[in-house]
């Protein structure tokens, strides 16, 4: 098979392809009226005269360095532009010179609006070819489209160009007719000519034109009217008109809205001013009668402990009183027995009395206890109240600020969407930043809250699996002798233990050396106690952390015992408090140590001596 010449065959099918595209127009070779380019050259295109892109064409269809469809393009380039000169003898492709100044019209002569221009006796290649090659001859007068007129659908060589509606279109159609007119090819050398010859002619269409029969009065009927220039001057400057009567009153409807929205910003601000004076005179006058209450508290407290007093030095007065008696009739015991029954009798009253006494000193400290009790719960009341009262204070200034916010920042966009004079560009673009920039705050903000809720969530099941391990691992240790090996540098302490080392010193001091001993170890016993007990809670309000050093129990223990015993007290408080625990209660409780620096062992810590310990005990296996 010969491959060689099937491939000259599609490349000559090809070359003869481009050749029809150019010569209908459909493949553009002219880049303005006077000016070529290469179609089918991108880079170093241009603009030639009409020898130049010959000689360009020739010489690429001539070199070997080319593919061979670019050097197939360029020999039908080359043929085409050899064949125009040939066919370029009619006016029409000649070098059009414009005219600046368009002649003088009637105010009152009737044209075709749109404007249009007629070409008659157009040459025999350009009928029935494409209209863009037509369009693009004239386009030094900007003609909007370009049209061949037809006559029961085949061509009568004649066309139609419209220039547009306005009056540069208007200009452009005077122009483009005295352009004809100049070279004698005009619509009265149409007239006047009876051998025509091959030249075309051009003028503006008229009222003649538009009201003659035949295929050129058909389309002109069809896709225009006959007005004046004056009649379109006039209706343009209706239009105009109307349209700046419809602004205006548009501008005087927004600048009225406008003032609306501007006198109800003021009155929503001059209601949250007084607003906010108000809750601050609230805030004020709560705040005094909460300071007067406190102040009556403390007074009335400070009458009843003095009271108690009183009662409490009666008491013993009477009971002194009583044993005296009581002595005196032990004295008179050996007198007659009339006296004796008599000072039996006196004795069973005395004891009656006493047993009295007795029972009320214990419903004195009862009374006394539930006054305490009594008194502790008001406070707690009071500092609930206070801290609500904070609390409600901090969401009321959030919420307010968020209202305040909101409020200016929708205002300010009312503002600016209603402002007359902004609807520019600029100015949408600008309240669209604005409405972004707040929709990705709210945005923000609620991913934030989302996040912290996450946070929070993960943290909590972080610190229970943290809490399991080190269970675990405390569990393990103690399993394998970690708590009693004294050289080992993890192990377990008991936090919230007394030690009675603690208070062996001040035992000695009052005991012998071996009662000392056993009497640290009571002590310490007791103070344990007074530690568990949950109702008693030696700190500043609720800071857990801040032990309250003018704590009745906490000085006393200080005074007898010593700083030894009040620092080991100290510190078994609130190793207990920082447990955490939800009971309230204060139990000793096993945690890991860290006994060479003497502090919780991290878990890392623990977990390596664990294993170590389970491999040091399977050596021993």
């Amino acid at each position: 098979m010969d491959y060689t010449s099937d491939g000259d065959s599609e490349l000559e099918a090809y070359g003869s392809d481009t050749y029809a595209l150019l010569l209908s127009g459909d493949i553009k070779v002219m880049h303005d009226g006077s000016s070529y380019k290469c179609p089918f050259c991108s880079v170093g295109n241009g603009d030639y005269n009409i020898h130049e892109l010959l000689q360009h064409a020739l010489s690429v269809g001539a070199a070997h360095d080319q593919e061979a469809k670019q050097k197939v393009d360029h020999r039908a380039l080359a043929k085409h532009l050899k064949d125009e000169p040939a066919k370029s003898h009619s006016p029409l492709l000649r070098p059009i010179i414009m005219d600046p100044q368009p002649p003088q019209h009637k105010r009152d002569e009737l044209f075709v609006w749109p404007w249009m221009g007629i070409i008659v006796n157009m040459p025999s290649e350009y009928v029935g070819k494409s209209a863009n090659r037509l369009k693009e001859h004239f386009s030094c007068f900007h003609p909007v489209k370009a049209h061949h007129v037809y006559s029961k659908g085949f061509p009568t060589g004649n066309a139609i160009v419209e220039f547009g509606k306005d009056f540069g279109g208007f200009r452009n159609a005077r122009i483009f007719e005295n352009q004809f007119e100049k070279n004698g090819y005009g619509k009265m050398g149409w007239q006047e000519k009876e051998r025509r010859g091959s030249e075309p002619f051009g003028w503006i269409a008229r009222a003649d034109d538009y009201n003659a029969p035949g295929a050129i009065g058909d389309f002109l009927k069809k896709n225009g009217d006959l007005k004046t220039v004056d009649g379109v001057e006039n209706e343009e400057k209706n239009k105009n008109e109307k349209l700046v009567a419809s602004l205006s009153s548009k501008v005087i409807e927004k600048n009225m809205h406008l003032e609306a929205l501007e006198c109800e910003y003021q009155e929503r601000t001059v209601s949250l001013q007084r607003m906010m004076e108000q809750r601050e005179h609230q805030l004020q006058s709560y705040s005094q009668e909460l300071q007067k209450m406190r102040q009556c508290s403390v007074e009335h407290t400070q009458k009843i402990v003095d009271e108690n007093k009183k009662l409490r030095f009666d008491l013993q007065s009477m009971t002194h009183e009583l044993d005296a008696r009581s002595k005196e009739l032990d004295e008179l015991a050996a007198q007659t027995d009339c006296d004796r029954r008599k000072l039996e009798l006196e004795k069973q009253r005395n004891a009656t009395k006493s047993n009295h006494l007795m029972l009320a000193e214990m419903e004195y400290q009862k009374a006394n206890e539930n006054v305490r009790k009594l008194l502790e719960q008001q406070q707690k009341e009071k500092e609930t109240a206070l801290n609500n009262a904070k609390k409600l204070e901090e969401q009321f200034h959030v919420k307010h600020n968020l209202q305040l916010e909101i409020k200016h920042l929708t205002g300010k966009l009312e503002v600016i969407k209603l402002t007359p004079g902004n609807e520019t560009s600029e100015t949408g673009k600008r309240i669209a930043e604005l409405t972004e920039e707040l929709q990705d705050k709210i945005d923000e903000m609620e991913y934030t809250e989302n996040y912290n809720q996450g946070l929070i969530l993960q943290e909590k099941k972080a610190a229970v699996e943290l809490q399991e391990a080190r269970k675990f691992v405390l569990d393990a240790l103690q399993d394998l002798g970690g708590q009693t090996s004294d050289k080992a540098h993890i192990g377990i302490r008991m936090m919230g233990e007394l030690d009675s080392k603690a208070f062996l010193n001040v035992c000695r001091k009052y005991f012998p050396n071996d009662d000392a001993e056993v009497g640290s170890v009571e002590i310490c016993s007791k103070w344990q106690n007074e530690i568990k007990n949950p109702e008693w809670r030696p700190f500043n309000g609720k800071e857990l952390e801040v032990i309250n050093e003018d704590d009745m129990k906490l000085k006393e223990l200080k005074e007898v015992y010593g700083e030894e015993a009040y620092a080991a007290v100290v510190t078994a408080l609130m190793e207990l408090n920082g447990s955490g625990s939800s009971s309230g209660s204060r139990v000793p409780f096993p945690e890991l140590w860290n006994q060479r620096e003497g502090r919780k062992a991290k878990s890392k810590e623990a977990v390596q001596h664990a294993i170590k310990l389970f491999k040091a005990s399977k050596r021993r296996r």
